[in-house]
């Protein structure tokens, strides 16, 4: 009987696999094992570049909001103190315009547009007619050219923005019977400075 060699049993493809089995397996849950790492890595860099894409979305949204609230504070704050600072402009302009002094009131006039934020002071008689202007070009053309005519009649201080950071502030100057004219200012508010939330107390 003819005996069969070990050595040649163990030849050809399952004698290979049987021989290097174990570095076989080893080497493809390697190579697995490397390629889920691969496509982990991949997939957590873009979740992460995802977070901070949101986190920036979700800062400038915050910075837009606390600049639009900043915004109307200033607002209202210049609403106000426009509107105070009319009552007595009032007085004054009205003393003059009684006793007939105009030049006292182009005095007002030129003192104010040299404070900041002041870019013109008109200053009409009760027809509508100007007769104190900051701007000299003014003088004497007919307060509708300048504004709405209803301010003519308007009896209260009004302060209204017509453009960001742009005012007009208008006073009604009235004399004991009658009122005497109506005054224009132009003003420009600074800009609000920039806010950031405060921390929150613990």
């Amino acid at each position: 009987m003819t005996e069969i060699d070990p050595n040649e049993q163990a030849s050809g493809a399952p004698g290979f696999w049987h021989r290097y089995r174990l570095p076989i397996v080893v080497a493809v849950i390697g190579i697995a094992i490397i390629g889920w790492l691969y496509v982990s890595k991949g997939i957590a860099v873009r979740q992460v570049q995802e977070d901070v894409i949101q986190a920036q979305e979700s800062v400038a949204a915050q910075r837009a909001e606390w600049s639009k609230q900043a915004e109307a504070r200033q607002a209202e704050l210049v609403k106000q103190s426009l509107n105070q600072f009319g009552v007595p402009l009032a007085w004054a302009v009205r003393r003059e315009m009684m006793a007939g002094n105009l030049d006292q009131v182009d005095q007002y006039v030129s003192d104010l547009v040299k404070l900041n934020g002041f870019e013109g002071v008109t200053v009409a008689k009760a027809d509508g007619s100007i007769v104190v202007a900051s701007d000299r070009r003014n003088m004497g053309v007919a307060f509708g050219s300048l504004y709405a005519e209803r301010y003519l009649t308007a009896e209260q201080i009004t302060a209204e923005e017509t453009a960001p950071g742009q005012w007009l502030l208008m006073v009604p100057v009235m004399g004991l019977n009658a009122r005497l004219g109506t005054v224009a200012i132009d003003y420009r508010a600074p800009p609000p400075a920039p806010v950031e939330p405060s921390a929150p107390v613990e």
